[in-house]
């Protein structure tokens, strides 16, 4: 056969087609069962998180976490569990923000007084600004911060961490107060959903 012939180069282009397409798709089946894995294991890493309960060694998540809970939460899904003796409503959240979907972890406390903690699975955010928002200065403001009766402020970013928790109020990030008035529509979003939920029992 000619090799610069046409059918010859449409014959040797379909087989090397055929064969990339091939081993991407063993690739990915050999693969898709680690990735599913690595996700459970970060949710359930997020839930423990915000719970001040995540072991030292990562490879105690799973059973710490198997200790409280039966299932690993989707976007949108609510569990309960109790700390110190203390009924705690935790939900999977899913919203958006300035490039993409921002999900994580929110717990509140079963009175809807305080949010017991909030940690951030997944981002699109810029990096350096609102790709902040998953730095632990970012997050550890909301820990048992009070719920006001307008929910949670997230402040023009100032450079400083708001360390009181009583002013239902935290710093948001400088320079990138989109993602940081995004992250306020998401937490006041799940306050609602936590009360919508308990009134609904």
């Amino acid at each position: 056969m000619n090799k610069n012939g046409l059918i010859y180069t449409i014959i040797f282009s379909f087989l090397v087609a055929f064969f990339f397409v091939f081993f991407l798709s063993l690739a990915d089946g050999a693969t898709k069962d680690l990735v599913e894995k690595n996700n459970l294991i970060s949710i359930q890493k997020s839930v423990l998180k915000v719970l001040d309960i995540l072991p030292e060694d990562d490879n105690n998540i799973a059973t710490v976490y198997e200790k409280s809970f039966d299932i690993v939460p989707q976007p949108g899904d609510l569990l309960q569990t109790e700390i110190e003796g203390e009924p705690v409503l935790i939900r999977y959240f899913s919203g958006s923000g300035l490039w993409g979907t921002i999900t994580g972890i929110i717990a509140v406390d079963e009175s809807l007084d305080r949010i017991i903690g909030l940690d951030i699975i997944s981002h699109n955010e810029t990096p350096g600004l609102g790709g902040r928002i998953d730095e632990e200065w970012f997050k550890e403001q909301f820990r048992d911060e009070k719920i006001g009766t307008e929910g949670i402020k997230v402040l023009k970013g100032s450079g400083n961490q708001d360390e009181d928790s009583s002013n239902s109020s935290v710093d948001g990030i400088t320079g990138a107060s989109l993602t940081s008035a995004s992250m306020e529509n998401i937490v006041n979003r799940e306050i609602k959903n936590f009360t919508t939920e308990r009134s609904s029992k």
